[in-house]
């Protein structure tokens, strides 16, 4: 230190940037000797560059001189030669080199000798000068990149190497930027570049002990300057260019685990310089370190505070109904509080930033880590974490085990190829340094290459320090990699089989919870299929299409890698490189590098037992409850189960009270959402399961390739999740508010909210919430893991693993260490599959609700309620459920809502559906753009387009009002078409009408013609009938019934569970349709004139164009010239020696019929000999008691001994009820009900019993004795008539048979199914009939089951009504007990006359009730009656 007196030098030293301690001598005491002359090299140095850059500009080639172009718009498209590019690359690299020099000198000069002065214009020339090497830079680029076009235009890379470079310029960082970056990996890696910065120092010292020599010399000899080569050795520009290039390239190496120095030759070169160094560099060196690592600490601290902030920042919720500081918010609390923009912490990027990669570990400090273990990060992990089980040994909670030196070593030699590979993929997204890099052997030699520029290895740097998880995974991919191509890997069609139809059923259904581009991209391609295009996707239509880079193999530093990151699933060693390398990173965070679900599957259970040494990725479902929905194959991302906590319901004051009436309610639901796999038998079952227990728990289905909503809960009532009503009076008076409902907005603010994504969309996700507010949450996680048992089909505990047994077979376990290995191949040990079958493993069941334990052995089943595991009853349902998989048990198949006629009946008028997807169609063929619907909803009365029948699409322009009634009158003439087919004609008809036309009709049959309403009245003819010219003019409540009536008979026949049934009525129906729609040639036309002497009789015409909304009328309608045809058709059949059925007659012996003619349905005595093999129809209400004896002992029992209902039910019956309730759900006649699954609210129990006449056939029952008041049955019905008050029939048919020794009779029998009849039950009577099964879920009828109590009077009502309104006519000679009609006439043609009559009368409008053929004896006498079976006049 020089004397205080004396001035100090000023300068900095270049090697450490601390201010220099020696005396100031030189340029008027301002610098020290040394400095002095660095100082004045430095200057003369730039200078001289100065001088020759700008003399460059006089060599530069004859291309740039003459082109007009100025250099930063230059492209050098128009450059053809090689040479020539050559000749430019080459200037422009010169002059970008001097500017470096020149830019790097200056700032160096500046910042170093003269740190205190502000000299503006200097800053300004700099500016200048660092834009012009930026353009220059620029240029470069774009020179190699024609150089490219033009040397390798037919190489197969060259096309990817123009890609590359396109997306760099694309995403270039700003230079500000890097230079913020550049500063902080310094820091990070400080202690990394003690070594660089010990050489620099020892190297700075040598030079000033030459320059005080040199001096003491040139003093000597009285020199006045130096020469010209005195400074150019004394220009330290060199020198400390090479200093910065060597740092990069130090740290590059670093990171790849190629060391400069070695750690002895590093502790040999500290304790040089530390001896070499005065005490107080020595001291400034240290106090630089501090003052280095203090911030880094500091920027620590804060962004660990900064991390929890995101769940922290106290705001409002939006809704008054949860009033909490921010840090207790969590599900829908905190979705609320999003969607009330109070509070931002949920969104996007919060809970998706990267982990820090910042400290890059050396080898020994990770073989360290995975010798010893490091402690796990249980951050994140709520829950039981059960400590002794089979995943999670005594021993291995704390740490993560250590691994064997032999795993070590060869994973070690694994990531340092990895660590080159991942350079190698880094240097292919660096246009700039491809070139050097392809023709590079080595990455040393690449390193070492001079024309690498220093800012492209500073970009390189900060690459290779902290390279993304994709950069990472795709190296570790890149390991194992083949050195072909990947094939091509073939994905699903997006675009779902779908018709016109079935689009707009779909989106009237679920539009309001899908994106509007699910209709428009299904439109899209159904129009393309109609016109016969190729089919594209919406996002195809609206984006262009991305073209895949070619795949090639390039050689890259003498690594051959693809050019395209790998789209095949990674294998366990790779993951388990990338966990090794990626230590930082969380699961949550790796899961979205899987490309597929099997991949992300592999990884969940890898990880869960414990496969992976990394500590962060034990949060991972490590608790039990989540472990258990993972292993199970459901993966929550959302989830609230504070519903109980939440709810509440205060109420103050009242009548009695001073205070007014006041109110604050409050009803949440607990939700989980999670992801299944898409297309899979498992996810089928389990979702069909919970769209059958709408009792207990709603279901929604996305699909997340399509985006289309799979399923969700009809009724808007059930969507909501919180909602809360207060204020003054009573809360019965006031509404509810809907604070939160699943819908787009909900599904976007989960998304955001959720802290972990899947990085592919084929999969499902599942929102599961329960229907009944304020429960525990414990009951709905209790439901989703029975569920998932049973469509695992899980018998007992240590099934839960079997469909684990692939890999497990393939890992095996450490007895000393715990760790968990691949097997080697040829290794014989104890696998874990091994394990896991160990006959001493014991397994136990918790009851959370009960507070219980059971514990079972090995593979012992366990004494568990029969809901716990799958067993016989769940095997016979899924028989019924899924049918398919009787052939083939795991089929990819997808999920679908159960849909059947009621179900597609409830989405709207099928013939109007039909309607718009003609309408579609033909749109198809005018328009270039898919139809925009505007019906969407129910057919309301607040629907204008319904009520004028306007047209529901928008066409274009040229397509005229005049050209619609064109084309829709031309519908209404098309036989073959779909659309009107309720108009249509038998062709039996047809043809008769034009025969009597073509003749002469005698003032008689026009009469009759005229009182039907069948005569035009301008040429005496016989009219088609009412005929549908335009739909738009149509009734549209016409069109629903008659649609109701068509859905509701297939409904029917579905739900008829009678052995034979479905045979008999389709041979009923080919028989009929024979008839009528057979050729009518022959002349005979009394059959015709039949008919209408019926209708005549009846007093109904034929030509009503009006239709009556009156529901018990039933006519007037435009369809009774196609009843009363069929109903002659009926009875016909079995009138074979009447001229008036000769068409019947003519059927039986044509070719088509003759296969009918030894048809049962003829012969009456064979079909009254045989009983059906069904239960009896009889009602609950008149049942004897001692049918239910057994039914309400298992009831009694069960209250002594506490027991659920559902688990004290006999498996037997299980097994018989619930594949008969299984094939009425798919049949539409029973649904899953929106009821509580409690007997305090759902009146019935599905029980089964055997009847005399069947005692070995058990059969569903519904016992509706509502011992718990769960619904006010009347105690008396007014005019109620019991079944022993009906009429009997044999003394009414003797009676008539005296009087008419000709008599003959008619048995009609309405068609009914072994458990409900066909007629509706009304809305507000579905829940006072609904039941329980032995399943604990809620079902409702949607037709009269015959267990309601006095289903019997219900159904002779019903008749009874429709009969009087042709009471007039049929007099006596019709009489009815229950569902069974006696019709008596003197002979065959009367008795021809009133059957067909009363035939009309019952199967017109509504159109859904028929006469069973096969269980009613038409044309019998009174000894036929007598020898029958007392069941069938019953």
């Amino acid at each position: 230190m020089p004397p205080p007196s004396e001035p100090i030098c000023q300068a900095l030293n270049l090697s450490d940037g601390k201010r220099c301690t020696n005396a100031a001598v030189v340029w008027d005491d301002l610098f020290c000797r040394f400095h002095g002359k660095q100082c004045h090299g430095l200057y003369a140095g730039y200078k001289k560059r100065n001088a020759q850059l700008d003399g460059l500009a006089e060599q530069a080639p004859e291309y740039l001189r003459s082109s007009e172009t100025p250099l930063a718009n230059e492209t050098f498209e128009h450059v053809e030669d090689e040479t020539v590019l050559n000749q430019i690359h080459a200037h422009l690299f010169s002059e970008y080199v001097l500017l470096s020099k020149v830019i790097d000198a200056r700032k160096l000069h500046h910042k170093h000798f003269f740190p205190l002065k502000l000299d503006y214009g200097h800053q300004a020339y700099l500016d200048t000068l660092s834009n012009r090497r930026h353009i220059v830079l620029r240029a470069l680029e774009k020179v190699v990149k024609r150089t490219a076009e033009v040397l390798y235009a037919k190489e197969e890379w060259f096309n990817w190497i123009g890609k590359v470079q396109h997306i760099e310029e694309t995403t270039r960082e700003k230079e500000a930027k890097k230079v913020k970056l550049e500063a902080a990996m310094f820091k990070r890696h400080w202690k990394k570049m003690q070594t660089r910065l010990r050489a620099q120092r020892e190297k700075e010292e040598k030079q000033r002990q030459e320059a005080f020599l040199e001096s003491a010399y040139q003093e000597r000899i009285n020199a006045a300057t130096e020469s010209e080569q005195d400074i150019e050795m004394w220009d330290p520009i060199e020198d400390f260019l090479e200093d910065e290039r060597s740092k990069y390239v130090d740290l590059i190496k670093h990171f790849l685990w190629m060391e400069v120095l070695k750690e002895e030759e590093e502790e040999d070169e500290k304790k040089r310089s530390t001896s070499a160094l005065p005490t107080g560099s020595a001291t400034g060196a240290n106090t630089l370190g501090a003052s280095q690592s203090a911030p880094t600490k500091k920027a620590k601290k804060k962004s660990k505070s900064k991390a929890p902030s995101v769940a922290d920042k106290p705001s409002e919720s939006r809704s008054a109904i949860i009033k909490q500081s921010q840090g207790e918010r969590t599900g829908q609390t905190k979705i609320l509080a999003m969607m009330g923009g109070k509070d931002a912490s949920g969104r996007i990027g919060d809970n998706n930033t990267e982990p820090d990669k910042s400290n890059i570990e050396t080898e020994e400090a990770m073989r360290k880590r995975l010798k010893e273990g490091v402690d796990k990060n249980y951050a994140g992990v709520y829950g039981p974490i059960l400590v002794g089980s089979l995943e999670t040994p005594h021993g291995t909670l704390d740490k993560t085990t250590p691994m064997d030196d032999d795993e070590i070593d060869t994973l070690m030699q694994d990531i340092k190829e990895i660590k080159l590979l991942l350079f190698c993929r880094l240097l292919l997204s660096h246009a700039s340094l491809l070139p050097a890099a392809l023709q590079a052997n080595s990455v040393d030699e690449f390193l070492n290459d001079t024309k690498i520029t220093e800012a492209d290895l500073r970009d390189l740097c900060l690459k290779v320090e902290q390279p993304s998880l994709q950069d990472i995974r795709d190296a570790c991919a890149d390991l194992l990699r083949e050195d072909e191509p990947e094939t091509e890997i073939t994905k699903d069609s997006e675009h779902e089989d779908l018709s016109f139809e079935d689009i707009i059923l779909h989106d009237r259904r679920y539009g309001h919870l899908q994106s509007p581009a699910w209709y428009y991209e299904n439109m899209i391609v159904q129009r393309a299929k109609t016109l016969g295009e190729p089919v594209m996707s919406l996002r195809e239509l609206l984006l262009p299409a991305l073209e895949m880079p070619e795949k090639t193999k390039v050689q890259i530093c003498g690594k051959s890698i693809w050019n395209y990151s790998s789209e095949s699933s990674m294998s366990r060693e790779g993951w388990l490189q990338f966990s090794v390398l990626a230590k930082d990173c969380d699961l949550r965070k790796a899961v979205q590098l899987c490309r597929n679900w099997n991949e992300f599957s592999q990884l969940n259970f890898l990880a869960s037992w414990q496969y992976f040494p990394a500590s962060n990725w034990v949060s991972w479902g490590t608790d039990r409850f989540t472990k258990q929905l993972h292993d199970l194959g459901f993966f929550p991302f959302f989830y609230d189960l504070s519903a109980e906590k939440f709810s509440h319901h205060f109420q103050a004051g009242g009548s009695r009270s001073q205070q007014r009436r006041v109110h604050d309610f409050a009803e949440a639901r607990n939700i989980m959402v999670g992801h299944m796999k898409r297309n899979d038998s498992v996810t089928r079952r389990f979702l069909q399961y919970c769209s059958m227990r709408s009792g207990e728990v709603l279901l929604a289905v996305r699909d997340g390739k399509t985006g289309k909503i799979i399923t969700a809960p009809h009724s808007e009532d059930a969507l909501w999740t919180v909602r809360s009503k207060r204020g003054v009076g009573r809360a019965s008076k006031n509404e509810w508010d809907i604070e939160l409902k699943v819908g787009m907005e909900y599904f976007e603010f989960v998304d955001m909210y959720r802290n972990w994504h899947l990085g592919f969309d084929d999969c499902y996700e599942v929102w599961l919430w329960h229907f009944v507010p304020g429960q525990s949450g414990t009951l709905l996680y209790n439901v989703l893991v029975e569920e998932l048992r049973k469509a695992w089909r899980i018998v007992k505990p240590v099934d839960i693993y079997k469909h684990q047994e692939p890999f497990l077979s393939t890992l095996t376990r450490n007895e000393k260490t715990k760790r968990v290995r691949s097997i080697k191949h040829g290794e014989q040990v104890k696998t874990l599959w091994d394990e896991v079958n160990n006959p001493n493993n014991v397994f136990i069941l918790t009851d959370m609700t009960n507070k219980t334990t059971r514990t079972v052995k090995g593979e012992g089943a366990l004494d568990a309620p029969p809901h716990t595991f799958y067993n016989e009853a769940d095997a016979a349902e899924d028989a019924i459920l899924f049918p398919d998989e009787l052939i083939s048990p795991n089929r990819n198949v997808p999920f679908k809502e159960v849909s059947n006629a009621i179900t597609r009946l409830e989405d709207g008028s099928g013939t109007m559906s039909r309607y718009l997807a003609k309408l579609a169609i033909e749109s198809s063929h005018r328009s270039n753009r898919p139809p925009r619907p505007q019906l969407l909803d129910d057919y309301s009365d607040t629907d204008e387009s319904v009520k004028t029948g306007d047209s529901f699409y928008d066409f274009d322009d040229d397509f005229s009002d005049e050209e619609s009634d064109k084309e829709s009158a031309k519908d209404s003439e098309d036989e073959d078409g779909d659309v009107t087919r309720h108009w249509r004609l038998p062709r039996l008809w047809e043809d008769q009408t034009i025969r009597i036309n073509e003749g002469h009709i005698d003032a008689t049959k026009k009469k009759r013609l005229s009182n039907v309403g069948l005569l035009e009245l301008l040429n005496g003819k016989v009219r088609k009938g009412p005929r549908a010219k335009n739909l738009k003019t149509v009734d549209r409540m016409l069109l629903m019934e008659k649609d109701r009536g068509e859905a509701l008979i297939g409904a029917f026949h579905a739900g008829d569970l009678e052995p034979d049934a479905p045979r008999k009525y389709e041979e009923t129906c080919a028989i009929v349709n024979g008839i009528l729609n057979q050729q009518g040639t022959d002349g005979n036309q009394t059959w015709l004139w039949f008919t209408l002497e019926v209708l005549e009789w009846l007093g109904v015409r034929a030509d009503y164009s009006d239709y009556t909304q009156v529901m018990t009328a039933p006519w007037p309608h435009p369809f009774i010239t196609q009843d009363i045809m069929k109903a002659w058709a009926y009875m016909a059949i079995f009138f074979p020696d009447l001229e008036q059925c000769q068409p019947a007659t003519d059927f039986f012996k044509s070719e088509e019929g003759q296969k009918y003619q030894e048809s049962a349905l003829h012969n009456v005595h064979q079909r009254a000999s045989t009983l059906p093999d069904i239960r009896t129809k009889t009602s609950f209400r008149y049942r004897p008691k001692s049918f239910w004896r057994e039914w309400e002992d298992i009831v009694t029992k069960a209250k002594e001994t506490r027991t659920y209902y559902a688990d004290a039910i006999p498996l037997k019956w299980s097994v018989a009820i619930r594949p008969i309730l299984a094939k009425l759900y798919l049949a539409g006649i029973i649904a899953p009900a929106l009821l509580q699954n409690s007997p305090q609210v759902c009146p019935g129990f599905a029980v089964a019993n055997t009847e005399p006449h069947r005692p070995d056939k058990m059969d569903l029952f519904i016992d509706y004795a509502d011992r718990l008041n769960a619904c006010d049955y009347p105690s008396t019905w007014p005019g109620i008539v019991r079944p022993d008050e009906f009429p009997v029939f044999l003394p009414i048919a003797r009676s008539f048979a005296a009087k008419h020794p000709s008599a003959r009779f008619a048995v009609l029998r309405l068609w009914s199914a072994p458990h409900f009849y066909p007629a509706m039950l009304g809305d507000h009577n579905r829940m006072n009939y609904a039941f329980l099964d032995s399943a604990a879920r809620t079902w409702r009828w949607n037709f009269i089951p015959k267990d309601m109590p006095v289903s019997e009077w219900s159904m002779w009502n019903n008749l009874e009504l429709r009969l009087n309104l042709v009471k007039k006519q049929l007099g006596d000679r019709v009489v009815h007990r229950s569902d069974v009609v006696l019709v008596m006439g003197v002979d065959q043609l009367d008795l021809l006359r009133y059957a067909t009559a009363v035939t009309f009368a019952i199967q017109t409008k509504p159109w859904f009730r028929e006469f069973d053929l096969w269980k009613s004896f038409i044309n019998v006498d009174t000894e036929f009656l007598e020898t029958l079976d007392p069941y069938w006049l019953d």
